[in-house]
């Protein structure tokens, strides 16, 4: 009887190895990252850190987080915080890379739809989206990030004000 479990493991011992065996250790660190970066992980991330994001949260009537893609390392996740009598809603944009909190928009006029293959952030139809100062895409694979601005179509299909949001870089986290 014994005979059997020693046939197996020589067996197991002889075939090749999974392709992920073959892959560098960066990729492996990438893939991990990516599975560690969820809406439930970013919100425990920010509790653990007190970050401003979070302040006031006790008023809140819902807080949500929303995963929108991930390029290479970096993960954009939404934060929805909906607010007061009128319930009033509030959208935040993060972007981690890894696991560390680059830095955010607070307060933008709408989620994203999405994030291409390239790194650009999409927004819904009606939203439009553009870096300050050009007609740039908000892209989360690009070094530095600059000021978001919105505008959102009305219901009466008259464009709004235009609001543009800071950029707020996180260096201690």
């Amino acid at each position: 009887m014994l005979l059997q479990p020693l046939l197996l493991v020589s067996l197991l011992a002889a075939l090749p190895l999974p392709a992920a065996a073959d892959a560098p250790l960066a990729e492996l660190a990438d893939a991990a990252a990516a599975s560690l970066v969820t809406p439930e992980w970013a919100e425990r991330y920010l509790y653990s850190r007190n970050s401003a994001l979070l302040d006031d949260s006790f008023n809140d009537h819902v807080m949500s987080f929303y995963y929108f893609g991930r390029v290479a390392q970096r993960t954009l996740i939404g934060l929805e915080r909906v607010r007061g009598d009128d319930y009033e809603q509030f959208f935040s944009l993060l972007v981690f890379e890894d696991t560390h909190l680059l830095g955010y928009y607070r307060n933008v006029l709408s989620f994203p739809s999405g994030v291409s293959d390239s790194g650009d952030v999409q927004f819904p139809r009606g939203v439009n989206a553009h870096l300050q100062g050009s007609d740039a895409l908000l892209n989360i694979a690009l070094p530095a990030f600059s000021a978001l601005c919105q505008r959102q179509r009305g219901s009466q299909t008259q464009a709004l004000a235009e609001l543009c949001v800071p950029w707020t870089a996180v260096h201690s986290q």
